[in-house]
């Protein structure tokens, strides 16, 4: 399934944990929004996480004005 969100400029997701799920939305944005400008990710988890900050930051984007902000 394709979907596109083409008017998205700007996505916040708080309570980020870093499980697979949460990591796999965030990349469906990232691939599904062509305005997309950043991602606000609210990181909730006090576990190790340069594991998921890697992989996030790794994701590909369809914008290239894309970022993601991760903040604690």
């Amino acid at each position: 399934m394709q979907v596109q969100l083409v008017h998205l400029v700007t996505a916040s997701v708080k309570g980020f944990r870093g499980v697979d799920c949460e990591v796999g939305f965030v990349e469906k944005l990232l691939n599904w929004a062509p305005a997309l400008e950043e991602v606000k990710i609210e990181w909730q988890c006090k576990t190790e996480c340069s594991m998921v900050l890697a992989k996030l930051l790794a994701l590909p984007r369809v914008s290239p004005k894309a970022k993601v902000i991760v903040t604690f």
